[in-house]
């Protein structure tokens, strides 16, 4: 889905709501079995979990995860988190099971490939088809760095400058948390997101919004929130000479010949082209689920990603999702990517257990739909070695 924050791309949920009943052995048995004979999932599951994820679907994923990763050398693991580890590759399970055995909730993240060390997972991302670029810092010195200072399609990453300006006026005292935003018709986006399905003159506070933005990446709490603080500022965080809604994104993107004219407008006549765009219905999903426009998209450099970040970090609406990183390595994570067909960014600010802070940004632009299972296992393996590295 276009626009959407990358949370475990190419993972699977299923979600119970029973407490777990059956731990350690049995679990690691469940995993065993599944990871063996996948075409046997439908033994496996509880009435639950093959309500919400149909045996076909369980084990065409989990076929997947055995093609790319090979056969399981050992599951290791308690108390539902586990890890399998194969040849070239570990992979995070989170599991629980019902008190016959069966399993009542599971999720796979992706693959993290097991290379040997920063660099060598860095060489990984470089050998990814289309551009790359890459940031990572240590209390502000640079660790690695390819091309951080290039402006590249982010996707929803631009949704930090969003943040930073609400940060902004609510540390001057012009705004409040609890303050209360109505949903207008106009605020209405595409998804990632719920908000789009919410009924018109909905009451919400800036929390909400800012936590649904950056947790869920919803697109219409995002439109919201500008409409609220003004795009003008959003621009100026950004440092960019206009801003796109995710809206308006959307419908520039689904006609085409208003898109190149948009591209080619000087950027004082740009915004209202973009708000021509908007005025009309909502297109429909696929029309806007091919590679991206041209000019249609929100670019920035890791450098300002990481300075975006390291503004807004410690905000509490980032503690609801830590993104592909491996919360347990971290005293706090800060995560914010996005993707759409042919981008996908993925960036951390990280704070380890002495007080040291690392920026962690990757971005890919291609002209075709990017690996995003396996780039956010990369950048899942990358944020563990920095974590062990001593760094």
């Amino acid at each position: 889905m276009a626009f959407r924050n990358i949370i475990a791309a190419g993972a699977m949920t299923a979600l119970a709501t029973a407490t777990q009943a059956i731990a350690g052995p049995a679990e690691i048995k469940a995993i065993e079995t599944l990871w063996q004979n996948p075409q046997d999932a439908g033994a496996l599951v509880s009435e639950s979990f093959a309500r919400a994820v149909p045996d076909a679907q369980l084990t065409a994923l989990v076929d997947r995860l055995v093609e790319q990763t090979g056969p399981a050398l050992s599951v290791t693991g308690d108390k539902g988190a586990y890890m399998i580890r194969t040849e070239t590759h570990e992979i995070p399970v989170e599991i629980s099971l019902d008190d016959d055995g069966k399993i009542l909730g599971l999720f796979f993240s992706p693959p993290e490939a097991l290379t040997a060390g920063p660099e060598a997972t860095l060489a990984a991302f470089e050998a990814m088809p289309g551009t790359v670029s890459y940031l990572v810092t240590s209390d502000g010195k640079t660790l690695f760095d390819r091309h951080s200072d290039a402006p590249l399609a982010v996707a929803s990453a631009f949704k930090l400058g969003i943040l930073k300006v609400l940060l902004e006026d609510i540390d001057a005292g012009g705004s409040d948390w609890r303050d209360i935003a109505t949903l207008q018709p106009q605020d209405k986006s595409l998804p990632t997101g719920r908000l789009q399905n919410f009924p018109d003159g909905s009451p919400l506070t800036l929390h909400t919004l800012a936590t649904l933005m950056i947790a869920e990446s919803d697109n219409t709490a995002t439109d919201m929130l500008m409409r609220v603080l003004g795009a003008d500022r959003v621009a100026h965080a950004l440092g960019l000479p206009t801003v796109l809604t995710t809206r308006q994104a959307f419908a520039l993107k689904a006609d085409p010949a208003l898109a190149r004219d948009y591209n080619a407008a000087p950027d004082n006549e740009k915004p209202a082209i973009a708000e021509k765009a908007a005025s009309g219905p909502l297109p429909p999903v696929s029309a806007v689920t091919g590679p991206m426009a041209t000019g249609v998209e929100w670019s920035l450099s890791n450098e300002k990603l990481c300075a975006l970040m390291h503004a807004v970090a410690a905000a509490d609406v980032f503690s609801v999702n830590p993104g592909p990183v491996r919360a347990g390595d971290w005293q706090s994570v800060a995560y914010k990517g996005g993707s759409e067909t042919g981008v996908l960014n993925l960036t951390a600010d990280l704070t380890a257990g002495d007080g040291s802070r690392f920026c962690l940004s990757v971005t890919i632009n291609d002209k075709a739909a990017i690996d995003e299972t396996k780039a956010a296992g990369l950048f899942t393996r990358l944020a563990h070695q920095i974590a062990t590295s001593g760094k």
